[in-house]
């Protein structure tokens, strides 16, 4: 009974946190709206255990409108190869949009660490293709869902240093 409640814990570890679309194998949705978190976790379909082949799972970012969003891979290990990644079977492909139409800010292939990306605005979609004969352990990754600079707080801080200067020029003068 132990045992079963082990591999149970163990199981939920690598869980993606986002919603899975309905009708598909491993597409995901991260909203940012409400009372839903501003992060989470994300993984390849099977992550620790090789992922299965002839595969494409899409992750789907969409944060408030002022937002952007991060997505940190904390572990990417794929079918090994040479240094590009044009020409790979198993790739992971982030867009600076909603759709793959978006810019391509990040082609991600072999083993990577701690590798970041953050788009420009408020959506972004990362798209994991798994081709190969020969899968790998595949990826883990966070993301964060980023507001833009507190501009009332750089304001109070600019009053703050004007009012020191002033405070600093009266003694002096």
């Amino acid at each position: 009974m132990l045992e079963i409640l082990v591999l149970h814990e163990a199981a939920g570890l690598f869980e993606t946190e986002g919603v899975q679309l309905p009708g598909t194998e491993c597409d995901y949705q991260f909203s940012r709206s409400g009372n839903r978190p501003t992060h989470g976790r994300l993984y390849s379909p099977s992550y620790p255990s090789v992922y299965p082949n002839n595969v494409r799972c899409s992750y789907h970012f969409h944060a408030r409108p002022k937002d952007r969003v991060k997505v940190v891979f904390e572990e990417i290990f794929l079918q090994k190869g040479d240094v590009s990644c044009l020409r790979r079977a198993d790739i992971i492909k982030v867009f600076d949009g909603r759709d793959t139409e978006a810019p391509t800010i990040a082609m991600l292939c072999n083993e990577l660490t701690g590798y970041e990306v953050l788009s420009t605005g408020p959506s972004l979609l990362l798209q994991f293709t798994a081709n190969s004969a020969t899968p790998g352990q595949g990826f883990a990754a966070t993301y964060h869902f980023q507001p833009p600079p507190d501009s009332t707080a750089a304001g109070e801080t600019l009053q703050t240093n004007i009012e020191m200067y002033i405070k600093i020029l009266n003694v002096l003068y």
